[in-house]
């Protein structure tokens, strides 16, 4: 405690044992450097407090944003699901198969059996895309496929495998 002859006093509590040997609060002098001192500490936890709090806020505003971006994919995806599906074909689709968009003459699309190497030369429409229809009855588009396939490999790997191998190796790929 800090004791200066012209300080002024504070009253401070102080432990003290009792005739039945419990504490009491007992009054103690402080001075009013002391009084300064406790001042600073607590506005030094208040700013300690209000970083810690800020940063994790940061973290949660960076977790909001990342879901936002993933919320939108998700909807756009949904979207172009429905428009695909909604193409015209003369067939059955059936989850595990891709398929293929053409544009007609007319600028409508349609949904096609066929690849355009199997087409060849003599496919009469514009050539605009492969989507594989997965079991969850979405699509897959063709630039989505190496990776999906890639993952999908790393997947059964870990279902079958009782150790847990190296994620980003390419070696467990």
């Amino acid at each position: 405690m800090n004791s200066h002859v012209n300080a002024n006093p504070i009253v401070q509590p102080v432990s003290s044992s009792s005739e039945s040997g419990r504490n009491k609060q007992a009054v103690g002098i402080g001075t009013a450097t002391d009084l300064v001192e406790i001042a600073k500490q607590i506005q030094d936890c208040e700013q300690y407090v209000s970083a810690n709090a800020c940063a994790r806020l940061h973290l949660i505003v960076k977790q909001m944003q990342c879901l936002k971006k993933q919320a939108e994919e998700i909807l756009t995806q949904c979207q172009r699901d429905i428009e695909v599906h909604k193409l015209p074909c003369n067939f059955v689709k059936r989850p595990g198969k891709t398929y293929y968009v053409y544009q007609k003459p007319d600028g409508s699309n349609c949904l096609c059996l066929l690849s355009p190497e199997e087409w060849g030369s003599l496919c009469p429409n514009k050539y605009i895309g492969a989507y594989k229809l997965m079991p969850d009855m979405t699509w897959m588009s063709e630039d989505q496929l190496s990776e999906w396939d890639q993952t999908d490999k790393l997947v059964h790997q870990l279902v079958s495998t009782p150790t847990f191998p190296a994620i980003d190796s390419k070696e467990a790929v």
